[in-house]
């Protein structure tokens, strides 16, 4: 019997008695009756404790994780809890919600933190008797922290050529790609179909149009991030307009079977769908002379050759690289 409960004893009689303490763990007042002559109460004698009022709460502290923690995953929140007669529960909370509740020592909660958004949380507990006094524990901070899975793709757009541009020969097709992370990798797709894959920017894929016929192509590009995530450009369609059509060129001084002496006039004429850019002379297959600009007009210095038959021939260009060849004329160099 703990202080300041209170024994009264009625109506004893004579003799030697042994008294036994109990602890109880509520207030008010216990009787214990000693046996006597069937309960008809002769010489039966009551001992009676009253009991005080338990109104001390629990003690209550949170023990794992510190103050200040960076937590992430299952995290176990654990607390200690004691009181002056018995502890009944333990309640823990994350910023004022109750999270759960252990009824006995060790008072642990695995705290499922990717259940959360990450950011900062309040934990609490609260430890309550078996009268209802409740004690609660101080405050600690955490931060949670949990790797947030990647679900952004990747922003990805064709740069050059232009929408509806008409293009020729070799063309630069670049790309600008950006993502939240990374970009690993990006595609370039003529008509739908793979050509050449970047993994560095900035992000090219040089295209010869002379590869393809003319007409109009669709040209899209696709992004990639280290997660797979997949980003892909708006269709950007040109016109690849290739000249394929050679020159046409020929010999028109002097004359098939010639003869010719001294400095002698060699003349061309040439001319092509888009433009003639340069016409050379070839002397027995050897390039002699070149003329960008007409009339085509060649000196040949005769006097520095062999007298003898020569075959003269012409070939012209045109910006495309397409070349046309004119027929040989025969001509003999008598000085």
């Amino acid at each position: 019997m703990s202080s300041p409960a209170r024994a009264r004893w009625y109506n004893p009689t004579s003799g030697v008695y042994s008294l036994i303490g109990t602890n109880f763990a509520n207030s008010g007042t216990r009787q214990f009756t000693t046996p006597g002559d069937n309960g008809t109460g002769t010489n039966d004698w009551v001992l009676q404790f009253d009991l005080p009022a338990d109104t001390t709460a629990p003690t209550v502290a949170i023990t794992a994780p510190s103050n200040n923690a960076t937590i992430s995953g299952t995290v176990a929140i654990t607390a200690t809890a004691s009181d002056n007669v018995g502890v009944s529960l333990v309640e823990f909370y994350a910023n004022g919600k109750l999270l759960s509740a252990d009824n006995a020592a060790p008072y642990t909660y695995n705290w499922d933190t990717t259940s959360v958004a990450n950011g900062s949380y309040s934990l609490t507990s609260k430890a309550y008797d078996a009268v209802g006094n409740v004690g609660q524990s101080g405050v600690v901070i955490v931060n949670v922290k949990n790797l947030v899975p990647d679900t952004s793709p990747p922003v990805v757009f064709i740069t050059a050529p232009a929408n509806n541009a008409t293009v020729s020969g070799t063309v630069t097709v670049t790309a600008s790609a950006s993502d939240n992370v990374r970009v690993t990798r990006v595609e370039f797709y003529v008509n739908g179909s793979l050509k050449t894959t970047d993994s560095a920017g900035p992000y090219n894929y040089v295209w010869d149009t002379r590869t393809v016929a003319n007409g109009r192509y669709t040209l899209t590009a696709k992004a990639y991030d280290a997660a797979g995530n997949v980003g892909q450009s708006t269709n950007i369609v040109v016109t690849v307009n290739n000249d394929t059509t050679a020159p046409t060129v020929s010999l028109t001084a002097p004359a098939n079977n010639a003869t010719v002496r001294g400095f002698a006039t060699v003349t061309a004429t040439a001319s092509d769908n888009v433009r003639v850019t340069r016409v050379e002379l070839y002397v027995n297959g050897r390039l002699y002379s070149t003329d960008t600009v007409a009339p085509y007009n060649f000196i040949w210095y005769t006097i520095f050759v062999a007298n003898g038959t020569y075959k003269l021939s012409a070939k012209a260009y045109d910006a495309a690289g397409n070349v046309g060849q004119s027929a040989e004329i025969v001509v003999t160099v008598r000085n």
